[in-house]
């Protein structure tokens, strides 16, 4: 029951918390029993994200070590969470696992979804670890007692993240085409042993179709700088629009998957891009810039007008954002001082942190009606201050990226006239830089060619 009373709240939060996209929803079948098996970054998270885009109720698992107590069993399970043990939780628990795996073929049998991590470890990078044969075992063993007349599917799902930990990031899921298991009826019934290990390597190629992976972690700096740099020229070279978080994260697994042949074939380029990217970098931040304002395009919009325009935009759109902040920011300033002196794990930051907000977020709310309703004594007068709370909060998610747009570009007109010298020379250095990235673009579609 709690699953369904919380799920709408949730699933407005979480679209606060992050810029979520998606595609593949209608990847997921009604009335059929069906196996979600995305990748793991972000500990609780994941599940609830996944868990939000469909309507059927998904059974999530989680690790066994947090199921300790009365209260967070009952809790946990009245949300559809069921413990999942691991190794490292020692061999007296994972005993306990023969519990959960039965109710995995009964939710299965009942055509239900529940939801398993095939890498069994939550990790936050950019790569896909290799997969446990868990998930192969379960839906193999379901199959099995049912004797292949049930038809388990399983899915493969990317959830590919900009910056998981991050207030405001971008959460992109990619959901695959579902697997019928009954294709390896007659493998399974000869080979049990090899069907699962062929299965679980099938997997694990299915699931990189529907990810942004980086082979090798000394280059996952040297694309951050690239994303920075050449993400907006990548997507207008396409003539696609920046804006859609779809084509931002085809963009982002063509430049992953471009560096992941280069670095293999040609090295040199890729220790070139990461000094000269990295060095411009580093001096974008000395400066306090962003590399969008040194665009030509931009720079060329940079006039009196322009400076008069966004002059009175900060002026009047500030008032309403101060207000904005009044009412809605406190419960995340202080959400975030407690992630961050509590969770020294990175992995479990954002859930944390965010679960905390909207918790936090909830009470400020019902402290600022019951205040309004006390001094004011109006119901309608509540009424739209009710309203006015959360949309004076989306207001300001709007605003403040404009205005952040804004004072960057006012540091760069006051550094021209400062220190005009060290701006042309910031151009002239992202210009070369630029020119290599094409390059490089072009030596990577040769080789594709060859």
């Amino acid at each position: 029951m709690l699953y369904w009373i919380i799920k709408p709240f949730v699933a407005i939060f979480f679209r606060v918390f992050y810029k979520i996209g998606y595609k593949g929803r209608e990847n997921i079948p009604l009335n059929t029993p069906v196996v979600l098996a995305p990748n793991h970054v972000n500990a609780f998270i994941d599940p609830v994200a996944l868990g939000l885009l469909t309507r059927r109720k998904v059974r999530f698992f989680a690790r066994g070590d947090v199921f300790k107590g009365w209260l967070a069993k009952t809790v946990l399970g009245s949300m559809g969470i069921s413990p999942m043990y691991r190794i490292q939780e020692g061999y007296a628990e994972i005993k306990k696992n023969d519990k959960t795996f039965e109710e995995c073929r009964r939710r299965l049998t009942a055509n239900q979804v529940i939801l398993l991590f095939p890498e069994g470890i939550c990790v936050q990078e950019r790569r896909l670890r290799p997969l446990k044969k868990g998930l192969a075992r379960i839906i193999f063993q379901t199959e099995e007692t049912l004797d292949f007349k049930k038809d388990v599917l399983v899915i493969p799902v990317g959830l590919n993240y900009t910056a998981a930990y991050k207030f405001r990031s971008k959460l992109f899921i990619d959901i695959g085409k579902p697997i019928s298991i009954k294709e390896y009826e007659a493998s399974f019934k000869q080979d049990k042993v090899r069907t699962i290990n062929d299965f679980t390597k099938m997997f694990e190629q299915k699931m990189a179709e529907h990810l942004v992976i980086i082979k090798n972690k000394d280059n996952d700096k040297l694309i951050e700088d690239i994303e920075e740099i050449y993400f907006h020229q990548w997507i207008k070279d396409r003539n696609d629009t920046h804006k859609s978080l779809e084509r931002q994260y085809q963009a982002t697994r063509e430049i992953a998957s471009m560096i992941n042949v280069l670095d293999t074939e040609y090295p040199q380029i890729i220790e070139s891009l990461k000094e000269t990217t990295s060095t411009y970098i580093k001096e974008l931040n000395k400066f306090n810039l962003r590399d969008h304002l040194l665009r030509p395009e931009n720079i060329s919009k940079m006039n009196f007008l322009s400076f008069i325009f966004e002059s009175q935009l900060i002026l009047w759109g500030s008032i309403i954002y101060f207000f904005g902040l009044i009412m809605n920011y406190p419960p995340y300033y202080f959400a975030k001082l407690f992630s961050t002196k509590k969770i020294k794990n990175i992995e479990f930051f954002a859930s944390v942190y965010a679960n905390v907000a909207m918790v936090f977020w909830g009470i400020y709310y019902a402290i600022q009606i019951l205040t309004f309703a006390l001094v004011f004594r109006n119901w309608m007068s509540l009424g739209i201050y009710a309203l006015t709370i959360p949309v004076l909060g989306f207001y300001c998610l709007w605003f403040y990226p404009i205005r952040q747009k804004i004072f960057g570009r006012w540091r760069l007109l006051r550094m021209v006239r400062k220190d005009k010298t060290s701006v042309e020379n910031l151009v002239k250095v992202r210009a070369e830089i630029i020119l290599e990235l094409e390059n490089a673009k072009r030596t990577y579609i040769e080789f594709l060619k060859s």
